[in-house]
C-alpha cells in the first residue's frame, strides 16, 4: 500500500543545499489518528518545517505543539489550518496516500501565521503552493497550465506568478522575494500591494505569461 512515507525519501529541498538537521517538532495528536499516521506526520513534519521556515525568513517556536487532527467527514476539505491546528481528511488521505504535498502545504500555513484578512487568500495560498510545488516536492504535474493561469484564482496559478518573478527578476533566488514578502504579511500589511509596487500589476504580469505560453513553441 503506499503511504506518505516515500515523500521522505525524496530530494528534501529543490532550494537548500543545506542539510538540516532535524529540529524537534513538538505534535499533538488527536486520539483518532492511528499509530502509523502519527508516525509518517511526524516524519514529514520533522523534515519539512526547517526548511519552509528557512524559505520564508520565517521565526518558528517548534517547542509549542502543532495540535493534529483527522477528520471522517465526507465534505470535509483536504487539509485546514487554523493557528496551530491542522485537520486532515481521513477519505481524501486515503484516496491519494502519496499526497505528502498537501500536508507540506498545511504546514507551511502554520509557519506563515498571517493576521486573518490582511494579505488576499490567492496570495496566501500561492506562497504555499509555491513551496509546495517548486521548492519542496518535485510536483511538476500538479503546476498550473501557464497559458491559461489566472493568479485570482489563487493555489498554483498564483504559485506560478510567484515563480515567474523569482526566475525573471531575482535570477532562481527565491529567497530574495519571499523573504520581504512574508515579512510583510507577517506585519499586517497587504503583501499583494507590497507585490503592486515592487514588481508591477499582477494583472499585467499574468498577461505577459500567458501570452509568453501560447507564443511558445508546442512540444
Amino acid at each position: 500500500m503506499r503511504t506518505l512515507l516515500p515523500a521522505l525519501l525524496l530530494a528534501p529541498s529543490l532550494l537548500l543545499a543545506e542539510t538540516f538537521a532535524g529540529a524537534p517538532v513538538a505534535l499533538d495528536f488527536g486520539p483518532e489518528v492511528s499509530v502509523g499516521r502519527k508516525a509518517i506526520l511526524a516524519g514529514l513534519a520533522t523534515l519539512y518545517l526547517p526548511r519552509i521556515a528557512d524559505a520564508l525568513g520565517a521565526p518558528f517556536d517548534y517547542a509549542v505543539p502543532i495540535t493534529l487532527h483527522v477528520t471522517e467527514a465526507a465534505d470535509a476539505a483536504p487539509g485546514v489550518t487554523l493557528g496551530r491546528a491542522i485537520t486532515l481528511s481521513g477519505h481524501h488521505l486515503r484516496r491519494h496516500p502519496d499526497d505528502a504535498g498537501m500536508f507540506v502545504h498545511e504546514l507551511t500555513h502554520v509557519v506563515q501565521a498571517y493576521p486573518s484578512g490582511t494579505t488576499p487568500a490567492w496570495l496566501v495560498e500561492g506562497i504555499t503552493d509555491y513551496l509546495r510545488y517548486y521548492l519542496l516536492l518535485p510536483e511538476p504535474a500538479r503546476r498550473a497550465d501557464p497559458a491559461a493561469a489566472d493568479h485570482r484564482r489563487g493555489y498554483a496559478d498564483a504559485a506560478l506568478l510567484l515563480d515567474h518573478l523569482v526566475r525573471t527578476r531575482h535570477n532562481g533566488d527565491a529567497r530574495a522575494l519571499l523573504h520581504p514578502l512574508n515579512a510583510v504579511c507577517r506585519r499586517g500589511e497587504d503583501g499583494a500591494a507590497w507585490l503592486a509596487r515592487t514588481y508591477g500589476d499582477p494583472d499585467a504580469l499574468m498577461g505577459e505569461i500567458r501570452a509568453a505560453a501560447k507564443a511558445a513553441p508546442a512540444r
